[in-house]
């Protein structure tokens, strides 16, 4: 897993990642892989993955308003 820059762009690929990784993994190992994962972003001290999902989505997804939904519905 290649360290996460910030890119909006690529937040999701990264939590897709992220999930495939914890899905293969032996669940006695998952306390070391989200530590791997959690050096991959950022000096971030979060308790699971779900903070840490909820952190990139919330730091770095666009958010769009109805209007732009609206928008590219109807043009």
């Amino acid at each position: 897993m290649s360290p996460f820059n910030g890119d909006k762009k690529e937040v999701l690929a990264f939590i897709s990642n992220m999930d495939s990784a914890f899905e293969v993994i032996d669940p006695d190992n998952s306390d070391v892989l989200y530590k791997f994962v959690l050096t991959r972003i950022a000096d971030r001290n979060l308790a699971n993955c779900e903070e840490l999902r909820s952190f990139l989505k919330n730091t770095y997804t666009e958010k769009r308003t109805l209007d732009f939904h609206a928008t590219v519905i109807f043009v």
